[in-house]
């Protein structure tokens, strides 16, 4: 079963990650709709994924599965369990931890950078709030690769690593570090999916399709 939701959770964080990536990629375009003619505001709410509210054509980043209503009387997570499964960090039953502050951008080599400060800052990623062990501890070869490597201060030192220094839901929790460069994950909230302009989306499924 810790297998299972291990698995969950880094399917949901993918999922959740290359929806973000999509939101702030202004090429990303579906099937009969005509592209934006400019870049998107920066993501404030998850539940934006579901349904775009600054296109008139309603442009969906997530499956419409990530709109189920849940059981927000689960013991796992009461009293404070998440509503809609794209806020739900199947590890805990509750809502993510939520990671803000400045997409980047692969045409300028601009990495993303962790805000200090909610005020204006869109989400670029989420984490787990679960200090369990996991059974996987690093991601080597995969596109979640520099999930738990540390950069410099509150800037990611390339893009799709993680900062050294990070709060907790829209940062009104206490700080946390990540892993040092090339160390194990040793807990699943060190499992951070943020967003990378330059990420190749056909390698993330060698991530969650691992055996282990």
């Amino acid at each position: 079963m810790k297998r299972e939701r291990e698995k969950e959770l880094l399917f949901r964080g993918s999922q959740i990650k290359e929806a973000i990536e999509n939101w702030n990629n202004p090429k990303y375009t579906v099937p009969g709709v005509a592209p934006r003619t400019g870049p998107r505001p920066p993501l404030m709410d998850l539940k934006y994924l579901l349904d775009d509210p600054t296109s008139t054509t309603h442009i969906r980043f997530l499956p419409h599965t990530y709109a189920t209503e849940l059981d927000t009387n689960n013991p796992k997570c009461a009293p404070n369990c998440a509503k809609l499964k794209v806020y739900q960090d199947p590890m805990t039953g509750k809502e993510w931890t939520i990671i803000r502050g400045t997409a980047g951008n692969a045409a300028t080599g601009q990495v993303p950078t962790i805000s200090t400060s909610t005020q204006g800052a869109g989400i670029i990623g989420v984490a787990s709030k679960s200090d369990e062990k996991p059974l996987k501890t690093d991601f080597k070869d995969t596109a979640l690769e520099n999930m738990g490597v540390t950069g410099g201060g509150i800037t990611t030192g390339a893009i799709g690593t993680v900062p050294q220094v990070i709060t907790g839901t829209d940062m009104n929790e206490p700080a946390s570090t990540s892993p040092a460069s090339g160390g194990k994950m040793t807990k699943y909230s060190d499992w951070k999916f943020i967003a990378d302009p330059t990420n190749d989306h056909t390698k993330i499924y060698r991530a969650y399709h691992e055996r282990w």
